[in-house]
């Protein structure tokens, strides 16, 4: 019988490792996209007259 080694704790099986580049890549492009947004907010606020 094979079990899932994510949830049965084998740090060194493939899809633990997978399953975590998974996870570091999401919040990665989370991370992106928010700071996107901010710069972008950020600087249409710089370019708004003042009055």
């Amino acid at each position: 019988m094979v079990f899932c080694s994510v949830c049965f704790g084998d740090p060194s099986s493939p899809l633990t490792k997978g399953y975590n580049l998974g996870i570091l890549f999401l919040l990665v492009l989370t991370s992106l996209v928010l700071g996107s947004f901010g710069l972008l907010f950020w600087k249409i606020r710089k370019k708004t007259p003042k009055h």
